[in-house]
């Protein structure tokens, strides 16, 4: 959280970028409404705040034990020097993070 004075200072940065760079505050104002700001988001610059960001936790219960058994594989074959083992283990790593990317759960709350 910013302190008061760090607010205050932020608000007359933003106002000399209104005042001396309308072109740039024309440029945020598409990509913000190309990318939607989060709810705690605000400002000028709240367009790259982490908006529309997607977590591989929201992909489900497949991903993640892909990735786990990836992980697993991995290590065996570092244990076992088996270049094979760990060829497949980064595969398998791929396909996990692969699959998390693009599995789409709609968010609690939206609709």
């Amino acid at each position: 959280m910013l302190s008061e004075r760090e607010t205050r200072r932020l608000h007359e940065i933003e106002l000399q970028f209104r005042l001396n760079d309308p072109r740039l505050v024309r440029r945020f104002a598409v990509l913000h409404q190309v990318v939607p700001t989060s709810p705690r988001a605000g400002g000028l610059l709240a367009g790259l705040a982490g908006a529309g960001s997607r977590s591989v936790h929201g992909a489900g219960p497949l991903p993640s034990a892909l990735l786990a058994l990836s992980l697993l594989v991995l290590l065996a074959g570092a244990i076992a020097v088996n270049v094979p083992a760990v060829i497949a283990g980064t595969v398998l790593a791929a396909v996990a993070l692969a699959t998390a990317a693009t599995v789409s759960r709609p968010r609690p709350g939206t609709a």
